[in-house]
């Protein structure tokens, strides 16, 4: 009798320790919201990085409207929302999105999980002449796997030492979404994947005043590039893929509208206006030559009369060699006024 009781006894002492873990493991994965305000007492927290620390997977943070001197801002936990609110939650008088001001000499915000929204804030990283690599917003490579879902929208970017936003390595559905990004260093916008990667779209971006390029992608197929307006780039939007659609863009006043490496891309419905060099360069593989297609784009300079002449190169290469041959495509229906972008 007296075994059969300390039996029954270990097993509800068991039943009791699965029925706890289960109850803490659904406490620590409950979605929470973690204020911020740069106002003493108005918010759980007065600093964005230790909201950050603080936090759980599956939290959202809400910034309020106010000054925050920081950088090195780390999401590295499942399904977090940074979102910033044009307000005040209390105290003061600070209104418009939430500033956040780096100094240079890290990225101000970066990403390292998936499922991640950044949303709404003025972010100045400003160069500190030492050629850091530093970014307003950083989606580097985390050292266990490739992100996805990686949502950037609503964000003011300027004065990046590097990049406005950087994303490496990543895998499937990352959107950028209405941001304005302005007087970086090298590019506005910069993907660089060497796997592939499915349903990534860039669009409605207003950039401006990079040295190099407004939008630049390498190593992802069958994207979308649409209604964003460059201005006074180098390049306006490059990249070397193929199958890609880019349609609807304003792009005025860069050196060379856009260069592409790549076969089958579609392009339609963009603006070439006032590029100082060519509006368009192409580079196709001599072994596989598979033509890109200019729909009823805009052009500035063309006269009226026929198609437009596309510029480009066939690269052949062979061993050691590599020598360039001059080709042309065409934009057979190109339109006379300019599209509303």
């Amino acid at each position: 009798m007296k075994r059969k009781c300390l039996a029954l006894g270990i097993i509800l002492l068991l039943i009791g320790t699965c029925t706890n873990t289960s109850v803490t493991s659904k406490q620590t994965y409950e979605k929470n919201i973690i204020t911020v305000d740069d106002e003493p007492g108005d918010a759980d927290f007065t600093s964005i990085k230790e909201a950050v620390n603080f936090s759980s997977p599956g939290d959202t943070i809400k910034v309020y409207s106010g000054i925050y001197p920081e950088d090195g801002i780390l999401l590295i936990k499942e399904n977090m929302s940074l979102i910033g609110i044009s307000h005040e939650l209390g105290q003061g008088n600070d209104s418009g999105k939430p500033f956040i001001q780096g100094n240079g000499f890290d990225s101000v915000i970066k990403i390292e999980a998936s499922h991640v929204i950044v949303s709404n804030f003025t972010i100045e990283n400003p160069d500190t002449e030492l050629l850091i690599f530093t970014c307003g917003i950083f989606v580097q490579r985390h050292p266990g796997y490739q992100q996805s879902n990686i949502t950037i929208v609503d964000c003011t970017i300027t004065h990046s030492a590097h990049t406005g936003i950087y994303i490496s390595y990543t895998r499937d559905n990352i959107r950028i979404i209405n941001n304005h990004i302005s007087h970086c260093f090298l590019d506005g916008i910069n993907i660089m994947s060497y796997s592939p990667i499915s349903n990534f779209i860039i669009t409605g971006n207003v950039i401006a005043d990079c040295r190099d390029n407004g939008i630049y992608f390498i190593g992802a197929d069958h994207q979308n590039v649409s209604a964003n307006r460059i201005r006074d780039c180098s390049v306006g939007i490059k990249f070397g893929a193929d199958k890609t659609s880019v349609y609807g863009n304003d792009i005025e006043n860069c050196a060379l509208g856009i260069r592409c490496g790549g076969i089958g891309n579609i392009f339609t419905k963009n603006n070439f206006k006032n590029y100082s060099g060519i509006g368009f360069l192409f580079f196709r593989d001599f072994y596989f030559p598979g033509k890109n297609k200019w729909i009823c784009n805009y052009w500035d300079n063309w006269k009226g009369i026929g198609p437009k002449t596309i510029l480009g190169f066939i690269v052949f290469t062979w061993r050691y060699i590599i020598l360039l041959i001059p080709w042309v495509e065409f934009d057979w229906y190109p339109v006379k006024e300019p599209y509303d972008i």
